[in-house]
């Protein structure tokens, strides 16, 4: 069962129509850590494999899937979809012909140390995306002939990471470019990554936006919230056999904690959950869900902030001014604030909120100059709870 994102899905479902059609429109997926980014890249692969029907059609798509990181060069990306594309291949239609003769282009790099890869990805730039491209024109020619199969989708999961080398961008640009003038068209790229992705796309190419439908992805609301928690009462009753209640006041409260943030909803439902002791789930099981020491905040925390708090933020000074700004929790705070409890200078100060923004890690007030924010309240209290305990 699906909750919420119902725009979303009706834009997927029509992308897989026009990309059958052979005019794709590709999908470009946006939000925060903990939005739902990639849960509904997995719903874009579940609809174009056929395994969900979304508006009465069924679609009959092969579906490869890669995620980036900063190590990732051009050929490197081309090796790892090759290789996704062949194990769906095997998986689903053993019997079509291997794609070896179709990617033959990479042969010369597959026993390549990752210097020579990442030298040729640059100074051969052109030439690997083209025969790229032509690979992709015989892989699609043969899923359609002999697989019988709609065409090809490409999920890439975490683009805001990928390298310089990659030319995202750019190198998706060309690609597509090549196919539409080979009349091969049937393919569909679904894109998801943080909202900095916009800035990677671009740097590459400034026109690469305009190969997608963007979608910014928000919270669920106060409704679709409340409906997951349900959801997942309900399903716990089939499991177990037990029925466990909850009050109007502990949904409510899920929600407050949650910020509507799907991947937060369902890791506080299931905290609060296991400390439930009497079958109805009530105000202090919330709390205590919550707060205790291996509760939803901390695990939350540990997931998705811990990282970039720790190591992608190498700069005391910058733990300092989210420290700073997490005694007001997610509210807005004036640089004048900050810098009343700030040890450093007004210069790095400066630095810091300026590098901080950059990072997507705290919001500036548009209209409003020199105020900030953080992006989750749960953020706010890991900070303060981390920087009490003084771990490093």
């Amino acid at each position: 069962m699906f909750i919420g994102r119902a725009p979303e899905f009706d834009a997927i479902d029509r992308a897989l129509a026009q990309a059958l059609g052979g005019n794709p429109s590709h999908i470009l997926i946006l939000g925060e850590r903990g939005i739902g980014k990639t849960s509904l890249l997995n719903v874009a692969g579940l609809f174009a494999r056929g395994g969900y029907t979304w508006n009465d059609r069924k679609h009959n798509f092969l579906v490869a899937r890669i995620s980036l990181n900063e190590n990732i060069c051009l050929v490197d990306f081309a090796i790892n979809l090759r290789n996704s594309i062949q194990r769906e291949i095997d998986k689903e239609n053993p019997g079509v012909a291997s794609l070896k003769k179709a990617w033959d282009f990479l042969s010369r790099f597959e026993a390549a140390g990752i210097a020579y890869k990442h030298e040729e990805s640059i100074k051969n730039n052109a030439q690997i995306i083209q025969e790229f491209a032509f690979s992709l024109v015989d892989t699609i020619k043969s899923l359609k002939d002999s697989a019988q199969k709609d065409g090809l989708v490409i999920l890439i999961d975490e683009a805001d990471k990928a390298s310089l080398d990659l030319s995202l961008g750019s190198s998706l640009k060309s690609i597509t470019e090549t196919l539409a003038a080979e009349d091969c068209n049937n393919i569909l790229f679904v894109v998801t990554g943080l909202p900095g992705t916009r800035d990677v796309l671009t740097k590459s190419h400034e026109s690469s936006l305009r190969l997608f439908q963007e979608f910014n992805l928000g919270p669920l609301l106060k409704d679709e919230t409340i409906t997951v928690i349900e959801s997942g009462l309900q399903e716990a009753k089939k499991i177990s056999g037990k029925e466990t209640q909850i009050t109007d006041e502990a949904k409510d409260l899920i929600y407050v904690f949650s910020e509507g943030y799907p991947h937060f909803v369902q890791q506080i439902g299931y905290s609060v959950f296991e400390v439930d002791e009497d079958g109805l789930i009530d105000k202090g099981d919330v709390n205590t869900g919550v707060f205790a020491e291996r509760g939803a905040i901390k695990l939350i925390g540990d997931r998705y902030y811990a990282k970039f708090f720790y190591k992608d933020i190498s700069v005391e000074s910058q733990r300092e001014i989210l420290s700073i700004m997490a005694e007001k929790w997610n509210d807005w705070i004036t640089k004048k604030e900050i810098k009343e409890k700030f040890s450093n200078k007004e210069k790095t100060l400066d630095n810091g909120v300026r590098s901080l923004i950059e990072k997507g890690i705290i919001i500036p007030r548009e209209g409003f100059k020199g105020q900030y924010r953080l992006q989750w309240a749960s953020f706010a209290f890991w900070i303060k709870n981390h920087r009490k305990t003084g771990r490093q």
